[in-house]
């Protein structure tokens, strides 16, 4: 019997692989059916994020060269299960991440699903690795020129000339309207 295994919210970047006892028959109609998916996993996930494929179509380039070319789970923490995946026939379903929605989710497999392993993508780590020195790093080092300057007293001048006309021709354009 598998254990239950939890998901926890939010999770990101984690690659659940499973391999399944199951015949061709019954592993590829999992391929195109979500609730079937779901039955097996036994919880509800998004299944455009759940692949189910047999190992014998990553011909060439295995398992393990799927995972780590493919998805960049980094070598070294496939190591304790390399030879096992090297090794696994059959069906294999593999469950990224966003399958579970952000959810918290327990995961309750069916007898003919195995756990090989979770791993995790490589994560691009986007902290700075070094302080910038710089001048033009400092707050406010802006050149005055792309400081947005205030109108000059022409400018407003301009404007409040502009907006008393506007209203003086609609104050006429009324009186005509009105009178005529």
């Amino acid at each position: 019997m598998n254990a239950d295994f939890r998901v926890p919210p939010n999770e990101r970047g984690a690659i659940r692989v499973f391999a399944l006892s199951m015949t061709d028959v019954e592993a590829g109609a999992l391929k195109d059916d979500p609730e079937a998916i779901d039955a097996a996993l036994g919880a509800s996930v998004d299944a455009q994020h759940v692949e189910v494929f047999p190992v014998s179509d990553l011909e060439g380039v295995g398992l393990v060269g799927y995972l780590v070319e493919g998805n960049a789970v980094p070598p070294e923490q496939l190591s304790p299960d390399r030879t096992k995946l090297e090794k696994l026939g059959g069906w294999v379903m593999i469950v990224f991440s966003l399958a579970f929605g952000d959810r918290e989710t327990v995961l309750e497999p069916a007898p003919t699903l195995t756990l090989i392993g979770t791993y995790g993508e490589v994560r691009t780590d986007w902290r700075a690795t070094e302080t910038v020195e710089a001048d033009s790093a400092k707050p406010y080092s802006a050149p005055s020129e792309t400081i947005k300057k205030k109108p000059s007293d022409a400018a407003m001048s301009g404007r409040i000339a502009m907006i008393a006309l506007l209203v003086l021709g609609l104050l006429t354009w009324l009186m005509i309207r009105i009178g005529g």
